[in-house]
């Protein structure tokens, strides 16, 4: 597999990202594209660049966006651990040619080989949005068919039973507060990011 590395001209220093739990697959949600053209857009929206790690071309050319290491920006509440690949293509209206598939399916092969715990979803699956389209062909490029990524939110609902006090505990305190929809995803990873605000919340209760 090649991957073609750009030099993109960063508007700032990117985030590195310490955890890497899913694998977010998008569209350009437009016929023709590139990842040079993605990466013009997404700086007019003030963004430090093409917010997407990799860029999939209808001819099955794969770009380096961000580097892999780097936080992406293409999924709210999802940067901090996952991946996002690209296509070329508004896949609500047209199907994918062959040797993007084939290529899509080599770059999410070589992915899983680092990662292979990894959970790979549609941005559909994590935002209220119809990327990457009706007629992707999702079930060929992840490999995966029948494994529906936001299941694992059904396991996050619910703590181990033996961290169950310990949990409990925590929420009455104060020191989880949950994402915007009071979830707490029990069984993702922590980042130093939410440790710290952790740490500074139980600071402020001094005794117990």
């Amino acid at each position: 597999m090649t991957v073609i590395n750009n030099n993109y001209n960063w508007a700032f220093a990117l985030t590195p990202r310490s955890v890497t739990t899913h694998l977010i697959l998008h569209h350009a949600a437009a016929s023709k594209a590139t990842a040079d053209g993605i990466h013009a857009y997404h700086l007019s929206k003030g963004w430090a660049g093409i917010a997407y790690h990799y860029f999939v071309t209808k001819k099955g050319e794969i770009y380096r966006g961000r580097p892999e290491n780097t936080r992406g920006g293409h999924t709210t509440n999802w940067n901090y651990c996952s991946i996002g690949i690209c296509f070329e293509g508004n896949f609500d209206q047209e199907e994918m040619p062959k040797a993007q598939m084939v290529a899509g399916r080599e770059l999410v092969s070589d992915i899983v080989s680092r990662y292979p715990s990894i959970a790979i979803g549609s941005h559909s699956d994590y935002e209220a949005t119809a990327c990457p389209g009706k007629y992707f062909p999702f079930d060929e490029i992840s490999g995966r068919a029948g494994i529906e990524p936001e299941k694992n939110a059904e396991k996050d609902e619910k703590p181990s039973d033996w961290a169950s006090e310990s949990c409990a505990w925590a929420v009455e305190k104060g020191l989880l507060h949950g994402d915007e929809n009071k979830n707490f995803h029990w069984h993702n990873p922590v980042t130093r990011e939410e440790l710290a605000v952790i740490l500074k919340r139980a600071s402020a209760l001094g005794s117990f």
